[in-house]
């Protein structure tokens, strides 16, 4: 299979040629039909915090995808080969044409989204859930304040905590309370 690679921190990406993914019993592979670009990777690869975020060299970067299962492990039920989806990498990096992941990190892509917009939501998503429930704690009847609201995170931290009942300040009442 195709894949993007980075052979050394600070280097150029590299399109090869690489073995296609195995999966184990419990992993599904998957077509990769988008894939993000996240600011992540770009800091990964150019090796300036390895200490915190290490990769082994050659590396694949990309953390989000959509795809099509093309194939499902042994111990695995719910998906079949064809199945739209959608999720996050936690080794081999997406800028590949297949993917091997863990069931439990995809999810069917909604018919309404793209796969491009599909590709976009997991690290954006995930960042405002853990920031808002499991850093913040977020309660119903709670208010909370969202800074940066139309920007990626933000707006998926929006529509998270309105869905959780939360309270969310408008801008005028922001502006009265001053």
């Amino acid at each position: 299979m195709k894949a993007v690679r980075v052979w050394q921190y600070g280097g150029q990406l590299v399109f090869d040629e690489v073995p296609t993914s195995t999966i184990a019993r419990d992993e599904v592979l998957v077509k990769v039909k988008s894939t993000a670009v996240n600011h992540v990777d770009l800091v990964k690869a150019s090796g300036v915090a390895r200490q915190v975020l290490p990769i082994d060299l050659p590396w694949i970067p990309g953390h989000e995808f959509s795809g099509l299962v093309d194939q499902i492990g042994s111990d695995l039920a719910g998906y079949a080969p064809g199945d739209a989806v959608f999720g996050a990498t936690s080794g081999m990096g997406s800028y590949a044409e297949y993917v091997a992941v863990k069931a439990a990190v995809i999810a069917r892509k909604p018919s309404n989204l793209s796969f491009e917009e599909a590709a976009s939501v997991p690290v954006a998503a995930q960042t405002a859930w853990h920031g808002i429930f499991t850093h913040g704690h977020l309660e119903k009847g709670q208010t909370i304040l969202i800074h940066g609201g139309a920007g990626a995170v933000g707006a998926y931290a929006v529509q998270l905590a309105s869905h959780a009942g939360a309270q969310l300040p408008s801008r005028s009442a922001l502006e009265a309370s001053q």
